[in-house]
């Protein structure tokens, strides 16, 4: 009974009276039921029934949502050595460190599209895969136990590809590139609003103050941030891109989010000027083997890009103008993208798509008007859960036990 009375509490009356009453009046009697009544009507199955009505016509509001979600967004006051804040849609998922970006910790980039294989062994051709066949026990063929380097390539591939890297560049008086360190940070606090997909980070670098907003787009492959800090306008701070080459065989082992210093395994190009889709100010195409990456750049204010060497595949993207203010979005493809969102709109795009979605899926809740001390833990793994995997688990294809979209400890 107390329990009915938790799930009825807000719920609308059915059939023209109270939950509180009609379970009142549906009290097993002390008297035996008579013979010929049908067992469906007994007190137990009705009360069952009233239950599932009640649960069925409450109102979506009863729960207070926001408040609960609100309560476990996660902050932080350092990046974590093993585990990044992530922001993402389940098909696309960015792993960012502190600064909101992954300017200290090359956290991965994740997508359920971006998939790769590695160059066939030496001596092993194409015939040579599709004929592989393992060993037969016992009448049933296995596909494991052949040729031990068409097996291992078949373990290996196709694997998930890392999609890049995106960090914040500094620089001194000169205009020098700095090599700033984590521990050079002041004043650094950084939350996700879990309601909104937003995360927020703010710090000082030699006595300046930065503010950087991150959001994933939830209709495309995109991440979008905006920067705020007087350092733009001085023009000691913008971005960096870099690509790493992702190895099958390596797959199980770290790093995971790939290599950075075999740049004469893979490719990139850079694209700028006419010819590149809306809100794309410049392009990068990143080939591994046969696999192209397409790196879509625009969306937001306009800015220089160039590429620190060709030995590298790092590129430096400097604001234009004198702001104190950047914004930027990113979009990663199979194909160069016709359009990108942005930044604006990726920002509303998740607020809107995260709100709905706390707002009208299932939701559990333990906490409110509970005694127990545990509800407070078990109500926190709840959210922190389901916000992971919307991010990580929620597209076509999610990841395997490798786990390669990076969820982080928040749980």
């Amino acid at each position: 009974m107390p329990l009915l009375k938790k799930i009825c509490r807000e719920s609308q009356g059915i059939m023209g009276g109270t939950c509180a009453s009609r379970l009142a009046s549906l009290r097993p009697r002390r008297r035996p039921l008579p013979d010929t009544m049908p067992k469906c009507f007994s007190p137990a199955r009705v009360l069952f029934v009233i239950a599932i009505a009640c649960l069925t016509t409450a109102s979506t509001t009863a729960i207070p949502r926001y408040d609960i979600v609100s309560r476990y967004s996660p902050v932080r006051n350092a990046s974590s050595t093993s585990t990044p804040m992530q922001v993402g849609n389940g098909f696309f998922a960015f792993g960012a460190d502190i600064t909101g970006l992954q300017t200290f910790q090359p956290w991965a980039i994740m997508s359920d599209w971006g998939w790769k294989n590695d160059s066939l062994p030496a001596g092993v051709t194409e015939e040579d895969i599709l004929a592989y066949r393992g060993v037969v026990w016992d009448g049933v063929q296995y596909e494991f136990g052949g040729p031990a380097a068409p097996q291992q390539w078949l373990i290996s591939n196709p694997n998930r590809a890392n999609l890049g890297r995106v960090g914040l560049l500094f620089k001194d008086a000169q205009g020098v590139i700095e090599n700033v360190t984590e521990a050079a940070l002041g004043d650094v606090h950084q939350q996700l609003d879990l309601w909104t997909g937003r995360m927020t980070s703010n710090f000082t670098v030699q006595g300046h103050g930065v503010s950087v907003e991150t959001f994933a787009a939830q209709g495309s492959s995109a991440v979008a941030f905006s920067i705020h800090s007087d350092l733009l306008s001085a023009g000691r701070l913008g971005l960096f891109l870099d690509f790493p080459w992702n190895d099958g065989s390596q797959k199980f082992q770290a790093p995971f989010v790939g290599y950075w210093n075999v740049t004469a395994n893979h490719t990139t190009q850079l694209k700028v000027g006419s010819g590149l889709g809306a809100n794309v100010q410049a392009e990068i195409n990143h080939t591994e083997v046969a696999a192209t990456v397409f790196t879509s750049i625009g969306g937001g204010s306009s800015f220089m890009i160039s590429r620190d060497s060709p030995a590298s595949h790092r590129y430096s993207i400097i604001p234009s103008s004198s702001s104190s203010s950047f914004s930027i979005a990113i979009s990663y493809s199979l194909v160069p993208s016709t359009s990108i969102p942005t930044a604006t709109e990726v920002a509303e795009e998740s607020t809107t798509t995260w709100a709905g979605y706390w707002l009208y899926s299932g939701f559990i809740d333990v906490y409110t008007g509970s005694t127990d001390p545990r509800a407070d833990e078990l109500q926190r793994r709840i959210v922190l859960s389901r916000y992971l995997m919307r991010v990580n688990e929620a597209g076509h294809t999610p990841p395997q036990e490798v786990n390669a979209s990076c969820t982080f400890e928040m749980l």
